[in-house]
């Protein structure tokens, strides 16, 4: 019998986890699912680590978009206020009723 693990990245990048391989006992079997077990929680602590470092690379950068967003729509509920009170106070509705409904 034998142990197979197989990590796909988000870049579609494949990895492969082959522990040694024993003779096909029980004992053998559950020592090289420990070992396999192991080698991906390394793997994945790595990539972890790695998108961690991006995200905070990339973090300032969006930070700077986000506040450009933001001044952006302060601008337009500037301009729209201003709009609204140079053209003066906005109309009422007037609402009809209905006798019979």
């Amino acid at each position: 019998m034998e142990l197979e693990a197989e990590l796909t990245g988000r870049d579609g990048g494949r990895r492969s986890f082959r522990p040694r391989r024993g003779s096909c006992s029980l004992r053998d079997l559950v020592a090289g699912l420990a070992r396999l077990k192991e080698e991906v929680s390394v793997a994945l602590s790595e990539l972890v680590a790695q998108e961690k470092n991006a995200d905070v690379s990339g973090a300032g950068d969006q930070e700077s978009a986000d506040e450009e967003e933001e001044d952006e729509d302060e601008e337009e509920e500037e301009n729209t206020t201003s709009k609204a009170r140079a053209n003066g106070p906005l109309a009422k509705r007037t609402k009809f009723h209905q006798p019979g409904l």
